[in-house]
């Protein structure tokens, strides 16, 4: 096909897609377009940098499992807005984990023992992206950072943020967090490729730079809801009959990851502290003696696995 033609048939179909859209009947997603490097556009206030981090694992503990794939994205921002300046770096490197790709993440991400053998992640290229970044965040940072902090601790005392759980998704009526969900609802696109790690992190970058309804920008929220004091609040000495209660509150069981105590644990805003007491006071403790306890959390140490 000639230029000309496929330049009138991308004309047909957009015009097409367009009346589709139109129709409350249907609904259009487009292909996530690769990022652009060289554009950039005005900043209202100061301007800051932000690296953008995505891991592919070979499985899901990061004390027994290994990063098969790392991708980062280097990018500025206006922090009076949220918005997007310039994506400043998009890098991404195998690595070889030592032993075989179990078959489910091979099928899950595409990568085979063939494409990491004897490839190992540049952790020099790493630190140089890193140097002057105030914040990383990845979408569900309690995966990524702890096998992160266990190779490149070197990044351990930057911020981090999580595109997961410091957006309000929720209150912009998200019913789920998944990456693919949220990228489809609210940008209208898709990736059509595995779970790779760069593919991840532009469908992040994407959706933070995507405003809201309100034109509020979740890049802006997460800034915001990443830096504000925390308290982790734990169920010590709970009866064992109320842990679903606890589990619909949003608590998690804190063996999992190894934090001390072993209990029934959540992680809260200082300004809920007072009426989350009040709420497991009434509906955990009752009249038996017990409190629960309060544990400041370093907001440099979130996410991470102690």
């Amino acid at each position: 096909m000639t230029q000309p033609n496929q330049a009138a048939l991308a004309q047909a179909l957009e015009a097409l897609a367009e009346q589709l859209s139109a129709s409350d009947d249907y609904r259009v997603l487009r292909r996530l377009k690769p990022l652009d490097l060289h554009a950039r556009t005005s900043a209202v206030g100061p301007v800051k940098r932000a690296l953008l981090l995505d891991v592919e694992t070979t499985g899901l503990s990061f004390a027994t499992d290994s990063i098969i794939e790392l991708g980062l994205i280097l990018f500025s921002y206006d922090t009076s807005t949220g918005r997007i300046v310039q994506v400043l770096a998009a890098e991404s490197w195998l690595q070889d984990p030592g032993r075989p790709i179990p078959e489910h993440i091979a099928k899950l991400t595409g990568i085979t023992d063939d494409d990491v053998r004897g490839q190992k992640i540049d952790e020099q290229r790493v630190r140089e992206l890193a140097e002057g970044v105030g914040l990383i965040i990845a979408h569900n940072a309690a995966f990524d950072r702890p096998f992160v902090d266990r190779q490149l601790p070197f990044l351990a005392e930057i911020h981090w943020g999580c595109s997961m759980n410091d957006v309000p998704w929720s209150s912009m009526n998200m019913p789920s967090l998944k990456l693919e969900f949220l990228l489809y609802t609210h940008t209208n696109t898709f990736l059509d490729t595995h779970h790779r790690a760069l593919d991840d992190c532009r469908a992040t970058l994407h959706i933070l730079a995507t405003p809201f309804a309100d034109a509020s920008l979740p890049l802006q929220h997460l800034r915001t809801n990443c830096a504000k004091p925390r308290v982790r609040v734990a169920a010590v000495r709970s009866h064992f009959d109320t842990k679903d209660v606890l589990r619909e509150r949003g608590y998690k069981w804190s063996g999992d990851n190894g934090k001390p105590p072993k209990t029934w644990c959540k992680e809260i805003l200082q300004s809920e502290l007072e009426a989350e007491q009040q709420w497991m006071q009434q509906e955990i403790y009752g009249t038996h003696a017990g409190h629960p306890a309060i544990e400041k959390v370093d907001l440099r140490r979130r996410y991470g696995a102690t």
